[in-house]
Formats: structure tokens, sequence, C-alpha cells
């Protein structure tokens, strides 16, 4: 008995080990929990910047060519399929070796670059804002069901995700599981563009 549950412990730590992980490309529990959280910790943040807001102040612009609250809610809200959508592009190719940048450290690198603000970057035409969530109810539900769907899949999926790459994005190399990293850290990054709406000088006051 004691030989079997020894051959029992020594097969559960083949399984579970973080090398057997790194080989295969699927997720550590320490990888999906980190961004599980992030991205649970970067809904609420968006969410919360935006309730309770009036009509004057969702839709006011500091400039013609300026994005108003309402603009960057949209733009998150489209880009919760969009970004998804570059990162199951990715596993449908072939898989290769775990890259060199695929690590914590990177990931958390990944993330804070993508919140820079210092460094501009121009929406793709498909995630422009176009008028289509007219309230501020009708965005955060519409917000909330995609990113509950992406969380959904973060925890629950078994794609190897750490083993299908590409070095052609604007931060080098990523792996499909930082894709999902990037599109944490581009709600937060949006988050702090309507704190700076709010700030603006002509910003209504609240009622």
């Amino acid at each position: 008995m004691k030989k079997t549950w020894i051959l029992l412990w020594f097969a559960l730590a083949l399984v579970f080990s973080p090398a057997i992980f790194a080989q295969s490309g699927a997720l550590t529990p320490e990888e999906r929990s980190y961004l599980v959280d992030q991205l649970g910790k970067s809904k609420q943040a968006f969410i919360g910047s935006i309730q309770g807001l009036t009509e004057a102040q969702w839709t006011y612009k500091a400039a013609p060519e300026k994005w108003s609250i309402k603009d960057c809610a949209e733009h998150l809200i489209l880009a919760e399929d969009f970004i998804f959508a570059g990162s199951q592009k990715m596993l449908q190719a072939p898989a290769q070796p775990r890259a060199a940048t695929s690590t914590p450290e990177h990931d958390r690198e990944i993330f804070a670059m993508v919140q820079d603000r210092s460094h501009k970057a121009t929406a793709p035409e498909p995630i422009k804002p176009t008028g289509q969530w007219s309230t501020v109810d009708d965005a955060i539900a519409e917000f909330t069901k995609r990113r509950e769907r992406n969380i959904s899949y973060v925890r629950d999926t078994n794609d190897e995700l750490r083993t299908h790459s590409s070095s052609d994005t604007p931060l080098g190399t990523m792996d499909a599981y930082q894709v999902l990293v990037l599109m944490a850290a581009h709600t937060l990054r949006h988050t702090a563009q309507i704190q700076e709406v709010k700030t603006s000088p002509g910003y209504p006051k609240g009622m």
C-alpha cells in the first residue's frame, strides 16, 4: 500500500511539474491565476471609472479630435473580441518550443509597457469607436459580457498558449498567453485615459 501511494504522488508530481507545463505550453496554475486576476481587476477599474456619469460627462471631448469617455468605452468593448481573436490566431500556427520571452517576468514587462501612455498608439480600424453603445449602462453590460467570457476561457482552457507565439508584434515576440495579458493592460491604459478626460479643464461637473 505504501509503495502504491509513493507511486501515485510521484505521478502527480510529474503531471503538475512546472517543467512539464513549460514543455507542453499548458498554463501553470500560477499563470492562470495571474491572468484571471488581472482581467478581473482591470474590468472593475474600468467599470468603476464610468459608473454614474452624466450624459454630458459621457460624451464630453476636450477637443474635436480627442476621444470622449464614451469613445474610450466603445474601443475597450470592441478590443475584447479583437485581442482575443489575435490570441486564437496564434494557436492556428504549429506549436514551437516555448520562446525565451515566455516568462512571468516578461509577462509583467508587457503589462507595464502597454499601460505606459507616454508612448502613443493609433487604434486599428476595426476597434475605432463609431457610436455603437449610447449609454453608460449599455456599455457596462456589453463589456461585462465579453470580459466574463474571456475570463471563463482563461480559467478553463487547456489550450497550449505558451508554445504558440509570433515575433510580428509591436512589442516583439509574444505568445498567445501574453496577448491576453496585453488585453488586461490595455483596459487599464484606457481607464487611465478616461481619468485624463475627467481632469480636462472643461469637463462637466457632476449633478
